[in-house]
């Protein structure tokens, strides 16, 4: 897997009103952000809560921060036990991930402040974290004695990945600041009374370097000259130099990111090999069907189907970054009956994982050949954001046929002019979608006056193909 090289750029782009970001890795897009979507998540927020009310059976706290839904605080991310804490007591929160149409955001008092190199525990107890992909146990150990070096008792600390060879004084000089933004914090919380954000992240740009710049950033391309100037500034702290480059028209264009962009939005992708991948999302999960479709390549059904899961494999794992897909991932893989196959297509999204930021589980292969994952969620989807249900399917895709439509209108019809008979009704006017234009015929039209005795209109001016509106005329 190694021997697959990538070349990774980051692309700002500044529209004067929003700045996007891309992520390429050999010029194809694996992540993009958007500022005015960003500034609209509260994953890792930091608010004021007040205590509303104690849900004993879930073993939660219902939290008010300000926002339309209360918050969902578990007893388990409380710092204290459950007793110490009443309705009316405010709380200093963290938002975990993002609430839904549906539900508020899921909250924690353990509180997480992100650097470059540590995220700062301030209740973390003496807690050490260091990134999986640190493997070397000699640059494990020499993190371990840094962190027992300078932290106190009741703090904990996560070593990233970038702290792979920073210096103690670095290290130490980022932990400080953190601890300052901690104590600015509990110093507003004190001041304030009422619910709401005490802390929010640094700006959009800064929060883009921090999360995705590193040694395999080879170039950072932007095209505006305030973004150049800042951008350079904050690379001049880091030990390792990714080229800077100033386009002079815009660099979305200049690496055609807008055409790469629909993939986002796209249910059917296609693959060079000829094969197409399927992305279906429920409430509950995400099912990814893969089909060979035009993939005629190989000796036998068994190795077309091996290569066309390994090009699945990879790209799927590309979709779930570019789209920010989470939750539980079904993979409807073509069948193999090899054992080791079934090991390669495991082995290579273990090896994509890396680029993931996001913690992705692979639970393995299921009884019916299907690959179970999971991916965490922290933020909605990126078409979710983007995205609002459709007014007449509610977001099924789907709406009802017009026979079924027909048939329920016109025995409404009927039934509600009996319940009217009385009412000497001169005319109906029945306003219908234009699907219906095939049923609703002169013939129709006559035999339903006929056998109600009543005048009817038709009029092809509703919009939505599930319904219709009666009105009555006397």
């Amino acid at each position: 897997m190694d021997d697959y090289k990538r070349d990774k750029v980051m692309v700002f782009n500044d529209t004067g009103e929003e700045i996007r970001v891309a992520l390429l890795e050999n010029n194809i897009l694996s992540e993009i952000f958007f500022e005015d979507i960003e500034a609209d998540k509260n994953s890792g927020k930091i608010f004021i809560g007040r205590i509303e009310n104690e849900v004993t059976g879930l073993e939660a706290f219902f939290v008010n921060i300000g926002m339309k839904k209360n918050g969902f605080l578990r007893f388990k991310d409380l710092v204290g036990l459950p007793n110490e804490y009443k309705r009316g007591d405010n709380v200093i929160v963290q938002v975990r991930k993002d609430g839904n149409s549906r539900k508020g955001p899921q909250l924690s008092m353990q509180i997480n402040i992100p650097g470059n190199y540590t995220v700062y525990m301030p209740y973390g107890e003496g807690s050490i974290g260091i990134s999986r992909k640190i493997t070397e146990q000699s640059e494990r150990d020499r993190i371990r004695e840094i962190a027992e070096d300078i932290m106190y008792e009741t703090e904990g600390l996560i070593f990233r990945t970038n702290c792979q060879g920073i210096d103690r004084e670095t290290i130490n000089e980022e932990v400080l600041k953190l601890r300052r933004i901690m104590h600015k914090i509990l110093l507003d919380y004190k001041d304030s009374n009422k619910p709401g954000l005490l802390y929010s992240e640094e700006d959009f740009v800064d929060y883009v370097l921090r999360e995705r710049l590193d040694s395999a950033v080879s170039r950072i391309v932007m095209d505006s000259k305030e973004l150049y100037l800042k951008i350079r500034r904050k690379i001049d702290k880091i030990d390792f130099s990714p080229v800077l480059e100033l386009k002079t028209k815009d660099s979305f264009n200049y690496y055609d990111i807008y055409l790469q962009i629909n993939d986002i939005f796209a249910r059917k992708i296609d693959l060079k090999s000829g094969g197409t991948i399927t992305i279906d999302k429920t409430e509950a999960m995400t099912v990814i069907d893969i089909d060979s479709a035009g993939n005629i390549k190989g000796e036998n059904i068994e190795e077309t189907s091996f290569s066309t899961n390994m090009e699945a494999a990879r790209e799927i794992m590309r979709q779930l970054r570019l789209r920010n897909i989470a939750g539980i991932i079904i993979v409807d893989f073509i069948d193999m009956y090899n054992e080791k196959h079934k090991q390669a297509i495991i082995e290579l999204i273990s090896y994509e994982l890396r680029k993931d930021k996001a913690r992705v589980t692979i639970v393995g292969f299921t009884e019916l050949g299907l690959l179970e994952l999971t991916r965490k969620r922290t933020s909605p989807s990126i078409d979710s954001l983007i995205y609002t249900p459709c007014p007449v399917c509610h977001g099924t895709g789907r709406v009802s046929a017009p026979s079924v439509v027909y048939n329920r209108m016109i025995q409404e019809v009927e039934d509600s002019l009996k319940e009217l008979s009385e009412h000497d009704i001169k005319q109906v006017l029945v306003s219908i979608h234009h699907n219906l234009s095939g049923y609703v015929t002169p013939e129709i039209k006559a035999k339903l006056e006929e056998k109600t005795g009543t005048k009817i209109k038709f009029e092809f001016n509703w919009t939505d193909p599930n319904t219709y509106n009666i009105r009555y005329k006397k």
